[in-house]
Order: structure tokens, then sequence, then C-alpha cells
């Protein structure tokens, strides 16, 4: 089309001015001409106008999305028993079906190889849910969740914790990372109040240990359910400000562990129940970065259990500070967005803190971890790590084990 203006209007603009030369008498073709250019530039202007708003409408608007976080670790124990470790890689993708329903998925490898026949690591679906977003206050979520429970299982990437590894109160009390299959309501009915409950799969106890306590209970692959569970939590938010802000977290979960892979009554087909209640915060004011959790679990039946040792009761608890010393004058160029987090965690559990019966145990599964470090956000989203950390038991003539820790982590999306 713009071919033609310029033959229709550009010809006849030099035929006119040509005639003008030739004839500079006659005024009525220099009106002429200067309409005719006019016009042309009137209608190349509204082109070019259709050209803009047919790039805005040709735009594509993206409905998937993608990110992922990922963990390499250095571990040196007096022990000897020193490593790396490509501890995690994790994608996530997820899809915007329409405004009100959302995809999220979760996929990540652990170890980075897997080979279960030589005790190799997990390539597992960790989150795969639909949102059906209705209000503020209302929304359904279904399909495998992280159990709401504690402060690292929904809330993992390495940007997000101090220290090399996740607190152990979180891994040996409140089994991180804890996946359940199963439907479920959430929402934020007020501004300083949310909430989320869920009826899912149960626990296997043919996984339960003495050491370990119920992290052997969880089933990865396709979850049973001939004894299901209820879990959920709320979260309030009493003061929020630039200066300072609080959460304070109360979870609980509750189900039966008569289950295995695939469905079914498992090999010890008890109507064992495990209970759990957890109690957790998170404060930070000027600088200062605080948070701490307590859990305590317990199991209805652990004396008929298979496993040797299993506690009738469990317990953890931590306790975490840390700040912020990047000073400002540091804060430029690239490291504009950098931060310093010096912080010490105190923990303590015990997968033993009952056993059946009133028996008394060894004090070995009673445990202590002193962690001292620093993070060093590089940015927002990739950070290097360091601590020391030293771990003891109750168990007699135990000593302290020292353990040092180095790794880095990042996050995008």
């Amino acid at each position: 089309m713009k071919d033609q203006f310029v033959k229709k209007y550009g010809v006849a603009a030099l035929v006119t001015l040509i005639a003008g030369a030739a004839y500079s008498e006659s005024q009525d073709r220099i009106l002429v001409l200067e309409k005719q250019m006019a016009a042309a530039h009137a209608e190349i202007a509204a082109l070019k106008g259709e050209k803009e708003d047919l790039s805005v409408l040709e735009e594509p608007v993206s409905r998937l999305s993608f990110g992922g976080y990922g963990e390499i670790h250095a571990n040196i124990a007096e022990s000897g028993s020193d490593q790396i470790d490509i501890h995690r890689l994790v994608m996530y993708v997820g899809y915007q079906f329409t405004d009100w329903i959302r995809l999220t998925s979760e996929t990540e490898l652990e170890h980075a190889y897997v080979n279960k026949d030589k005790g190799g690591g997990d390539l597992v679906i960790e989150q795969l849910y639909v949102d059906f977003l209705l209000s503020d206050a209302l929304n359904v979520r279904a399909g495998r969740v992280l159990a709401p429970l504690g402060i690292i299982n929904q809330h993992h990437e390495p940007t997000l914790f101090n220290g090399v590894e996740r607190p152990n109160v979180e891994k040996y009390i409140i089994p991180s990372t804890w996946s359940l299959d199963g439907v479920g309501i959430f929402g934020y009915p007020l501004s300083w109040l949310s909430y989320e409950a869920y009826a899912v799969a149960g626990l296997d106890d043919t996984g339960f240990s003495a050491k370990e306590g119920i992290r052997g209970g969880r089933i990865k692959e396709r979850q049973g359910l001939n004894d299901g569970a209820l879990t959920g939590r709320i979260d309030i938010f009493p003061m929020a400000s630039d200066e300072q802000d609080l959460r304070i977290g109360l979870s609980g979960y509750y189900g039966g562990t008569n289950n295995k892979n695939k469905g079914g009554d498992n090999t010890n087909n008890l109507d064992n129940v495990f209970t759990m209640i957890s109690a957790d915060f998170e404060y930070n004011i000027a600088c200062l970065r605080f948070r701490g959790l307590a859990a305590h679990g317990s199991n209805s039946d652990a004396d008929m259990l298979a496993a040797v040792g299993v506690g009738d009761e469990i317990f953890g608890w931590y306790l975490e500070a840390g700040a912020s010393v990047m000073p400002e004058a540091w804060q430029h160029g690239r490291l504009a967005d950098a931060d310093i987090i010096p912080f010490v965690r105190y923990e303590e559990y015990d997968t033993q803190h009952e056993l059946p019966g009133g028996a008394s145990s060894t004090g070995e599964y009673e445990r202590t971890d002193i962690t001292v470090g620093a993070n060093f956000l590089l940015t927002q989203d990739f950070v290097v790590k360091a601590d020391i950390q030293f771990a003891s038991n109750e168990a007699s003539g135990s000593d302290t084990v020292v353990k040092y820790n180095l790794g880095m982590g990042w996050v995008f999306q």
C-alpha cells in the first residue's frame, strides 16, 4: 500500500512542481499540490498508527512460566566423610489457564544421579497442583502440595534460610520436604490472617525408625488413600511496617499410617495414628532477623510397630538469630543488591522423646546442634554460604562432632 501512495502522490507532486515551474502564474495548481501532499501525509500517518496498533495486538501474552533453584554443598567432617554434593536442582513450571485457574509444579533432582540399586539420588515431583482462585477469602487447591508444617517445608529455597544445610529439626521431626496428595482450601480473609487446610493421603509406618522418626514414612510415588489425614495451618501478622514485621504460625497434622505405595494395607496393618502440632515465628526489626520453631509428634500405637525404638513421641525446637550487616557504602555497582547475614542457630531434637511403656532411651537420638555461619547474598537470588556446626547427643561417652560446610545456591523465575 505504501508503494501505491508513493506512485499516486509522488508522481502528482512531481508533475505539479514541473507545471508550477513552467507556469508560475498558475496559483491554482499550487493549491492542488498542497492539498494532495496534506492528504498523503494524513493517510501515511493513519497507516503508521494502524501498524502500531497491530503490533500491540500481535504481541504474545505468555501464560507459561518457568523458574527453579539449586544448591551445591561441600561438607567436611572430623569423621572423614567429606564430600561435594550437587544437592538439588529444581525446575518450576506453571501455567495460567485463565485468570482464576493456575497450575504450579516443582520437579527435583537430588544428589545429581539416580540409581536406587546403589543408593543414588532422587528424581521426584515435589509439587503439582491446580489452584481455583475464587476470592481472597476462599480458594481451592488440588493435587500434590507441601505439608503446611513449620517454616522450611513450604519455603525451602536456599536464599530463604540461613546455613548451608536446612535445620535438622525440620528434617528429623518435621520431615522436610514432605509432599502430600489431596485437596483443600486456602485464603486471606483478613489483611493480618491467612490459612490453608487439606484432606490428604496418609503415611506408611513401615518406614518409621528410631533415628529419623516418621521421615521414612513419606510415600513419594502413588500415595495410599487407605488411611487418610487432615492437615492445615494459620498465620497471623500482628505488625507490619518499614521498620519491623512479625509472623506467627500454628500448624497441625492428624492421620492414619496404615498405607503403602499404590494403596492398600501395609505389612504392619495397624490402626496407628500420627499427630503433630507445630508453632513457629519470624520477626525482623531493623537489621535483626529472628526465627524459631517447636514441633511435637506422637504415635498412638508405637509399641506395635515393626521397627524397634520408634518413639511414642518425637519433639524438637530451635531458635535462630541473624543480622544484615552489609555497609551501605559497599552496596553499589556489582554489589548494589548484596547483603551479608551472620547468624547463630541452636537446635534440640529427639526422635525418642518418649518411648512405649515408659522405657528409657540411650540418649543416642536426643541431639543438640549449634550452627554458626554467614550468608553472603551477592544478589537477592544468589547466595554463598559458610558455617561450622557442633553436633552432639546425650548418649554416654559421646563426643561433639564438628562439621564444616560451604555452599552456594540460587533461585530464578
